[in-house]
């Protein structure tokens, strides 16, 4: 396998588990605690995993473009930060819509804004490393 198939497998990968995760159905009670009996987590880390979550995919999704497509003189191209930021969020965005449909789930603005900074994050995460990988 060839060093960009492998980059756009790793995105495949990366979006697919994040997406997947955020859609599995919550239990029916919330003061319950999880699956396997683990302890509920601490407030804030939902938007932390989220944060996460979402530059991993931007991170991914940069890494897997083209180089003749994501360069510009120093580093990854505006077009192309603006683009990665665009599409992780959108994802981010589908699946805050599609979690209105999943049982225990709940679309909120909130994960929303953490999906978006958390494709900021991971872009700027990938600018910097193209970046650096030149010198």
């Amino acid at each position: 396998m060839d060093a960009d198939t492998r980059r756009l497998a790793t995105f495949a990968a990366v979006t697919v588990l994040v997406v997947t995760s955020s859609l599995v159905p919550a239990p029916a009670t919330p003061d319950r605690a999880s699956p396997g009996g683990a302890v509920p987590l601490p407030s804030g880390t939902d938007k932390l995993l989220h944060g996460v979550g979402y530059a991993a995919v931007a991170y991914t999704l940069g890494r897997s473009l083209p180089s003749g497509r994501r360069r510009g003189a120093n580093g990854p191209s505006t077009v192309a930060l603006v683009g990665v930021v665009a599409v992780a969020t959108a994802i981010g965005a589908g699946v805050e819509v599609a979690q209105g449909g999943v049982p225990g789930r709940d679309p909120s603005l909130l994960d929303g804004v953490a999906n978006a900074v958390g494709a900021l994050v991971g872009a700027a995460w990938w600018r910097r490393r193209d970046r650096d990988s030149d010198a």
